[in-house]
């Protein structure tokens, strides 16, 4: 019996407190792609496959919101890897896409990385090396959503301090048109009239029609 004891099983790649993650495999070898397929669901992936490049890529045109992690065999008959890669980057230019090569593919491979692949698996697959380079797939597509989040907050950041600037110029020609001096008073009639004017060409909320009516009343019966 050893000393260490049983090995301790690995976690899934994504941890378990985690929705599934999406991923479309696609190859033309069925035991593959089942092998892959039972494989990646044990990794927390949700499996969507397809067995042909021309039904990858009707899959990737059709699936809303798009997938953003793709695993594709590189040589099928028919469309091939290199097809289903320009089509995942067309529909989400954010896509990480993984090629499967074997060693006699080194050309195509070269391409498809120069074409915007993340990276390369030689088959036959090595389960160790193909884990660690899901790993670092995963690390990547969370930078990438970290990114997407990020602009999201700066666009909304952008919309608000917009809405501030309009809201100040909308104040200040409440200003311009309400001007009460001592030289020439305004009559509260004429004054209420303008506010209302404003109001109505929404150039006011109610809000601000409330405490500019409540101003003026103030300062007439001070």
């Amino acid at each position: 019996m050893s000393d260490f004891g049983p090995p301790v099983p690995q976690r899934p790649i994504v941890p378990s407190h985690l929705p599934p993650h999406r991923l479309l495999l696609v190859d033309d070898d069925p035991v593959l792609r089942e092998t892959l397929t039972v494989l990646l669901e044990n990794e927390g992936f949700r499996i969507t496959s397809a067995a042909s490049g021309e039904e990858a890529e009707a899959i990737l045109q059709a699936t809303r919101p798009p997938f953003d992690l793709v695993l594709t065999d590189l040589v099928m008959p028919g469309k091939s890897g290199m097809d289903v890669l320009q089509k995942a980057l067309a529909v989400n230019p954010s896509c990480t896409v993984l090629v499967l090569s074997g060693f006699g593919s080194v050309r195509e491979a070269t391409e498809a990385m120069d074409l915007g692949a993340y990276g390369l698996v030689t088959k036959p697959l090595q389960l160790d090396q193909f884990r660690n380079i899901l790993r670092r797939l995963m690390e990547r597509i969370e930078l990438v959503t970290e990114r997407e989040e990020l602009r999201a907050k700066v666009k909304a950041l952008q919309a608000r301090v917009e809405a501030l600037e309009a809201t100040k110029g909308r104040m200040e020609m409440l200003a311009d048109s309400i001007s009460l001096s001592s030289e020439s008073p305004s009559e509260p009639l004429t004054d209420l009239e303008r506010l209302a004017t404003l109001k109505t060409r929404g150039l006011l909320t109610d809000d601000q029609f409330e405490t500019a009516k409540k101003a003026l009343l103030a300062r007439w019966f001070a």
